[in-house]
């Protein structure tokens, strides 16, 4: 029996996946720092090796694929602004969701973002005493340390690192939140080392003005489903290519540095030439310095065929890159047609999309336990939505008057022609038929129509 709150189940090789992705995302320096390169000749500890292995790190490139893919599907996700439509008492989410001004817009590019690398998230609503008010908090997939699902969620164990004020500084503190349902009550409760173990230090039980809750108000977010299992990391495939080209990087620049230049060499020299030319231990090389050699004696360089197998398997894995996800951001890549240029694009986008689909559904939870907190019966409408639609329109004019045609002969009703010019971003997603119509009541008659004068 496990009595340590601080027990983690994460599985080794899911932590160690979520950690190669975060590093390729992190960057150039992350990279180097991770033991990501091999260690040349280990059996050679001689700070002569040791120097060659740190010029060996330091001279390797990295190449940011994974990074910059991962900010330009954030950015598609984002590209128009998402559709928040929530009551009076809810709307301080606009701006401050978690209690520490971060606004849910803020905190839900953080959750895709989270998603879309390592597939999986938490969202969390508490109550904030200070604030007197519930507010949304995120949890990254490392800090999602133990959970159990019986029927329905029973216990999520959240590691949390806290700051607290120590003289001009700040130190930070480890404690544990476990969040558990017994007897069918949701119990809130917070562990610290006290220098002895995990000890409870606060437990309080959370409930509305009318009840106490009768289930755990979190939430998982994943890159498949909404459920508590791992899904994989929608990035982890592009990752392992982006760390293999970092190694063939140093390769090919550890090769570069040590016979990419040309070696000069003299040949036909008598004991006496050589042994006069290692006296002066100095030869100038150049075409205003004459190069004085015994008879037989020739000068020459030796030039190194290029390494070409290091430089393709890199170019071999840009390329592969690419088809993985880079190609949005590629701004170099040889012209396509439009059908593979869609075909592209549905690839690229078709895993960003359900993972903003489970981020909708996961703050649409939030939003109604938010409510419940409040003793409030959040609307069925209410919602925040991020767009999920990433074609740019592809409607002209003629389409446009096909389809008013279609309208105004009965075969098409309006309700359906609006939801197609939303679908194809003529219409804004966030405009609803009544505020369309009353905007067309308050600009009078149309352009050209014959309006009968008032009467006396």
């Amino acid at each position: 029996m496990t009595t340590d709150v601080s027990f983690c189940r994460i599985p080794a090789d899911a932590a160690e996946r979520w950690k190669t992705v975060r590093d390729v995302v992190s960057g150039d320096q992350a990279m180097r720092c991770g033991g990501y390169l091999p260690y040349l000749n280990v059996a050679d500890k001689s700070p002569e090796n040791r120097a060659r292995n740190v010029a060996y790190v330091e001279r390797a490139v990295f190449y940011g694929a994974t990074g910059r893919t991962l900010d330009g599907l954030i950015g598609l996700a984002f590209r128009r602004d998402p559709r928040a439509t929530l009551p009076k008492q809810l709307e301080y989410l606009l701006k401050d969701a978690d209690g520490r001004k971060n606004s849910i817009y803020q905190q839900s590019q953080a959750s895709v973002g989270n998603v879309v690398e390592v597939g999986r998230h938490g969202l969390y609503v508490d109550y904030d005493e200070r604030l007197a008010r519930p507010v949304i908090k995120a949890y990254a997939a490392e800090s999602i340390i133990n959970w159990r699902f019986e029927g329905q969620l029973t216990m999520v164990v959240l590691r949390e690192c806290i700051e607290e004020a120590d003289e001009f500084g700040l130190v930070e503190v480890v404690q544990y939140r476990e969040l558990a349902l017994e007897d069918g009550t949701f119990v809130c409760r917070i562990w610290r080392d006290q220098g002895q173990g995990w000890s409870l230090v606060a437990q309080t039980v959370p409930r509305s003005s009318a009840k106490t809750f009768d289930f755990i108000p979190f939430q998982f977010i994943g890159s498949r489903n909404n459920d508590a299992d791992i899904d994989d990391s929608p990035l982890y495939d592009l990752a392992k290519l982006n760390v293999a080209h970092f190694r063939n990087s140093a390769d090919y620049e550890d090769s570069v540095f040590y016979v990419g230049q040309a070696q000069p060499y003299i040949t036909g020299l008598t004991e006496e030439w050589r042994d006069h030319i290692e006296k002066e231990s100095k030869a100038y090389i150049g075409s205003r310095t004459a190069m004085l050699l015994p008879a037989g004696g020739s000068f020459d360089f030796a030039q190194p065929a290029p390494n070409t197998l290091v430089k393709e398997a890199m170019d071999q894995k840009e390329k592969q890159m690419v088809a993985m996800g880079a190609r949005l951001l590629d701004q170099t890549r040889a012209a396509v047609t439009a059908t593979q240029n869609e075909n592209d694009k549905e690839a690229s986008t078709s895993i960003l999309s359900m993972c903003v689909s489970n981020v909708n559904e996961a703050y649409q939870n939030a939003i109604a336990w938010c409510g419940f907190y409040l003793n409030l019966v959040v609307p069925a409408d209410a919602a925040y939505k991020i767009n999920q639609e990433y074609a740019k329109t592809k409607i002209d004019a003629q389409v446009v008057t096909a389809l008013v045609a279609a309208w105004q002969s009965g075969a098409m009703a309006k309700p359906d022609l609006r939801a197609y010019l939303r679908a194809e971003g003529v219409i804004a997603t966030e405009r609803t038929d009544e505020e369309i119509d009353a905007d067309l009541d308050g600009e009078g008659p149309a352009l050209g129509t014959i309006v009968d004068p008032p009467t006396a």
